[in-house]
């Protein structure tokens, strides 16, 4: 198995690439994903990697395709569930659908699984594969990802590490999920927009911490993130926590402030006094490569 395709589906586009067992993406590429938000999703899916494969000179020499959702996914790694923002493809067996009608074997996982993998395998945190490490990837929702004893845990059902679906005390908007008050009401991309909007109206949001960042209303806002944070790092008392994505990736944001607010709320002496932060750099390539890595490193025969 020397060739994986890597696709890291979002609402916007989807990235897609090869991979190959050294670590070097080939080919990569950004492509909208509106197709897979129309009822004819799954044959515009399987229309676009046909294409990519034939158009890199690629037939007859990928091995499998690891593909990433911002979704819940079976433990077997292919049936998708509720997607808000792809439903073209939602609810259905995809990995199963995929593998059939390409002909070559397709994995389906959480989108901020394969985030945490590629960055656990660049920042090198688990060389003997004993670590437990958990990821917050904070974008459009609230993405979280989490390895135990050097593995991804993913629960009875595959549903583990939805943290951005925990309820809040008192809260009681409309999540995208259907349920109410969930974290990612509050403490998102999303949310975020929506402040920039009602409170900062004219301001670009990509430069809205640049600008606005000592006002009250993005003070609490950095400062209501650590909860969750906190929160996953009580139970667990990882070695080490990943901070990543859009929101925090984002010019002016203050992840001094985010570490100081989630201090306030861990257990002391620990985990507290013994608990490392990791800021990895955001990559448009990041889940591609963490998509093959899942494949080479639990797939592969």
């Amino acid at each position: 198995m020397d060739r994986v395709i890597g696709i890291d589906i979002g609402g916007t586009n989807l990235r897609i690439g090869i991979v190959d067992r050294s670590g070097t993406i080939h080919n990569f590429e950004k492509i909208s994903s509106r197709g897979l938000c129309e009822s004819e999703g799954l044959e515009n899916f399987i229309t676009l990697i046909k294409t990519y494969i034939h158009r890199t000179g690629n037939n007859g020499k990928i091995s499998a395709i690891a593909v990433g959702v911002p979704s819940v996914v079976s433990k077997d790694k292919s049936f998708i569930y509720s997607t808000p923002n792809l439903k073209g493809i939602e609810n259905m067996d995809l990995g199963h659908i995929l593998t059939r009608r390409l002909e070559i074997p397709v994995y389906i996982d959480r989108d901020v699984n394969y985030l945490l993998l590629n960055d656990i395998k660049q920042q090198n945190l688990d060389p003997d594969g004993t670590k437990n490490i958990i990821g917050m990837y904070i974008g459009t929702g609230l993405g979280n990802a989490v390895y135990l004893n050097g593995r991804i845990y993913v629960g009875k059902n595959g549903a583990a590490g939805e943290l951005g679906h925990v309820p809040l005390y008192g809260v009681d908007d409309l999540c995208t999920c259907g349920k109410y008050g969930c974290v990612e009401t509050r403490m998102s991309g999303k949310y975020l927009e929506k402040l920039t909007a009602e409170y900062f109206p004219g301001v670009n949001i990509k430069r809205v911490f640049v600008e606005k960042g000592t006002e009250p209303q993005l003070r609490e806002f950095v400062s209501n993130l650590a909860l969750p944070i906190s929160t996953e790092i009580n139970i667990l008392d990882p070695d080490y926590v990943i901070l990543a994505g859009g929101v925090l990736g984002m010019e002016g944001f203050p992840n001094k402030d985010l570490i100081e607010a989630i201090h306030r709320h861990l257990r002391s002496p620990y985990p507290e006094e013994n608990i490392e932060f990791i800021f990895p750099e955001t990559n448009q390539q990041n889940g591609v490569l963490g998509g093959a890595l899942s494949v080479f490193e639990y797939h592969a025969n």
